[in-house]
């Protein structure tokens, strides 16, 4: 309520010097110009929306953030609308007489203060101390920033208008960054461009977008870039001493300028020459230290996945080949294999995969300091085919690359950072579970009880041969907790599914229960777990393990009924990824261990494999068995009996040498992690093992997915293609 009182008052000085400075222009019989009107009411409509914004409750009640905006928005306010006085003063500034020898001086040093401040702008929201930046980084952006500015300030010939939308701009993808860091602790990321959509369609569920103090004072920057631009321009020639060689000059430079920046970030390699890298382990803190534009401009240069050294078509398929020959001769020669084998093909048992929306369990983090045991059912399970802990390669979002890796096979790993494999590259091609089981004979289903167009899965999902997709419009009338669709709704979907198709079926369940954010206050009260962390109380937290609590008694329930269902079904069970907020207790409570390890513990969920029925060949004992999503796929393929690709036995036999890997990091045959990025030169047998199969494991990946690389981006995005089968369910997508 204090920064809208504040705000108030800052309006009405704002309305003040508006009146004021129509008066002065009546006292010298004149106009107020339109430019002056219009820099003044951008500044003023600013201040209505904080006003506005903060009268809902969404802006941090500190006073010296409100204050510091609000001097800053009617000063700027006051320098539009009195323009006419500015310029008076300003020109007298230049010239002869004044302390600057030429107009064009004054512009120039105008922007170079103006692009310091728009810098400021984008920065300042998330990256609260910008000390922490590198120097020739910081450097870097403000010049990037500058020249673009300087260059739209020539191109329309001296005026300000444009470069002080660029500011504006600048600020606004600040804001978003802070935004994106609270919900997921993560920035902004190239491939995120590619999933706008998917963004917009859960951005309104279960978040609060209350702006910082310190987006206060990024807005007083970005408004201190865009006066200072408007002086810039009131410093340009009077029409009569224009010239049209002057006017060339100025389009010529600012061409040049905006031609020079597009030069320098397409041809300069960020991550190589400028030693500019976004660590997958720790985005964040490469954002922070190397600035926003210059991170992001270096995950975009490597979006395109880098081709292995010496790589040929030829070379990769040798490489698959001598590692499925590996496994036919060793583990794949077994009586248990082939045991399993007999009894699939006989069998033919239904496979139902579940990926639990932020399924994880934070008991890892010292019982969260509250007696957190996790979810109970779930780790209490003793009659799985394998479980373990799963190593994935997204935290606190990217549900689609979790899922990517599962049904390919393939690792984000070898794709870089901030890469959407579902909404950037041509996946018509991939061999995945789902083509798999098709060509076995099932029937193929997925569900996703959301909007059919996030992450691209409509036109995935049909590229990968899934037979039908059902999403929202299948759970129109489904249970939801906190206005999400529940797991058990789709688990009472999927009981259907085997209720009315006694055929085999392949059935790819992605629920939405526990998507963040978790600080809506909608869980009923008979459904909340409070825990006390160190003896205080954290909403978000609370929120978090309560829903997984729900998620476990629906799995305990769902088992419950496969268990007495008269048919053979087998159950993949993992989490996609944990929540966004556990990187604080992990730094605070886990300081004497190596990186790698400290990072690693973020980036891991757990998962089961389990079965209603003895699977020939195995104990069903759960097994424990970490891994990572890459080779859980393969994993499950082996210990049913079902036939596997030349991949996933290339897969299997690769984890010999390296039993998990994902974006973050991987590991030896030890169990040591390292983090990507580092590399293990010379070493003891496991270390040169380990590299040894992760080079080959790039190799055969790049071969799955791009074959000789030269058709690698989807062809399609987000169509309205699919078509309605009168003869499926009401609002069920047919995959063609």
């Amino acid at each position: 309520m204090l920064v809208t009182v504040i705000t108030c008052v800052g309006l009405v000085l704002t309305a003040l010097s508006a009146v004021s400075a129509l008066r002065f222009a009546r006292t010298g019989g004149t106009r107020i110009p339109a430019n002056a009107i219009a820099w003044g009411v951008v500044f003023a409509l600013l201040q209505a929306f904080i006003a506005i914004w903060s009268g809902i409750g969404l802006v941090e009640s500190d006073l010296l953030s409100a204050l510091v905006l609000n001097v800053v928005l009617t000063g700027c306010a006051w320098a539009g609308f009195n323009r006419a006085r500015v310029s008076e003063r300003a020109l007298a500034l230049v010239g002869p007489e004044g302390r600057l020898p030429h107009p064009l001086v004054a512009s120039v040093l105008l922007l170079l203060v103006a692009g310091f401040f728009a810098v400021l702008g984008l920065e300042v929201p998330s990256n609260h101390d910008i000390t922490w930046m590198y120097p020739l980084c910081l450097m870097l952006e403000w010049a990037l920033v500058t020249a673009v500015m300087a260059g739209a300030f020539l191109i329309f010939q001296r005026r300000g208008g444009i470069s002080a939308g660029i500011a504006l701009v600048l600020h606004v993808i600040g804001i978003a960054e802070y935004f994106v860091v609270l919900f997921k602790s993560m920035p902004i990321t190239p491939g995120d461009l590619t999933a706008l959509s998917t963004a917009a369609a859960v951005a309104g569920t279960g978040y609060s977008y209350t702006l910082s103090a310190f987006c206060l004072y990024g807005m007083a920057c970005a408004a201190v870039s865009m006066t200072l631009l408007q002086v810039a321009g009131i410093l340009r020639p009077e029409r009569s001493r224009r010239t049209r060689r002057g006017l060339v000059v100025n389009l010529a430079v600012g061409l040049a300028l905006i031609a020079g920046v597009a030069a320098h970030v397409t041809l300069i390699d960020y991550y190589h020459t400028l030693n500019i890298q976004v660590y997958t382990w720790r985005p964040l803190e490469s954002y922070y230290r190397q600035g926003f534009l210059p991170s992001f401009i270096s995950g975009a240069q490597t979006i395109r996945p880098p081709r292995p050294d010496d790589y040929t078509v030829e070379g990769a398929e040798e490489t698959i080949e001598e590692y499925a020959t590996a496994y036919d001769e060793g583990a794949g020669s077994s009586e248990s294999r082939a045991a399993a084998e007999s009894q699939f093909s006989e069998e033919q048992p239904t496979v139902i995969t579940i990926m639990n929306e932020t399924f994880s369990d934070l008991s890892i983090y010292q019982q969260l300091h509250a007696g957190y045991t996790g979810p109970e059912y779930f780790k209490g399970m003793s009659d799985c085919l394998s479980r373990g802990k799963l190593y994935v390669s997204a935290y606190g979002g990217g549900t689609a690359n979790t899922e990517y890796e599962f049904l390919t096979g393939n690792s984000m790993a070898n794709l870089g950072s901030g890469v959407y494999p579902y909404t950037i590259y041509n996946l018509q091609d991939t061999e995945n579970l789902a083509a798999q089981f098709k060509d076995l004979g099932y029937d193929t289903v997925a569900m996703h009880p959301n909007h059919a167009t996030n992450w691209n899965r409509e036109n995935v999902y049909e590229d990968f041969g899934f037979d039908r997709f059902l999403s929202i419009e299948d759970f129109q009338d489904a249970e939801t907790l906190r206005g999400m669709v529940t797991d058990q709704a789709t688990y009472d979907k999927i009981l259907e599914l085997l209720d009315t198709n006694s055929n085999p079926q392949f059935i790819f369940d992605v629920t939405m229960q526990n998507h963040s954010g978790y600080n809506t206050g909608l869980m009923p009260y008979d459904k909340q777990l409070n825990l006390s962390i160190d003896g205080m109380t954290n909403s978000e937290v609370n929120e978090y393990v309560s829903l997984i609590q729900e998620s476990d008694r629906a799995l305990e329930n769902f088992i419950g009924q496969l268990s007495r269902l008269d048919r053979k079904v087998i159950v993949v069970f993992f989490g996609d990824h944990q929540p966004f907020f556990p990187s604080t207790f992990n730094d605070l409570w886990f300081t004497d261990e190596d990186e790698a390890t400290h990072q690693e513990r973020l980036w891991q969920t757990d998962y089961v494999i389990w079965a209603n029925y003895d699977v020939a060949g195995n104990d069903q004992t759960s097994e424990v068995d970490d891994l990572s999503t890459n080779f859980l796929g393969a994993k499950l393929m082996e210990l049913i009996g079902a036939p596997m690709s030349d991949y996933q036995k290339a897969l299997t036999s690769l984890r010999d040498a390296m039993p998990a890997i994902n974006s973050a990091g991987y590991c030896d045959a030890q169990g040591r992690w390292y983090l990507t990025g580092s590399s293990v030169e010379g070493g003891d047998a496991a270390q040169q093992a380990m590299e040894q199969a992760r080079g080959d494991y790039a190799v055969m990946e790049y071969y799955q997915m791009f074959y000789d690389g030269r058709d690698i981006y989807t062809k399609r995005y987000q169509s309205a293609a699919n078509e309605t089968d009168p003869n499926l369910a009401p609002g069920t997508t047919k995959i063609k």
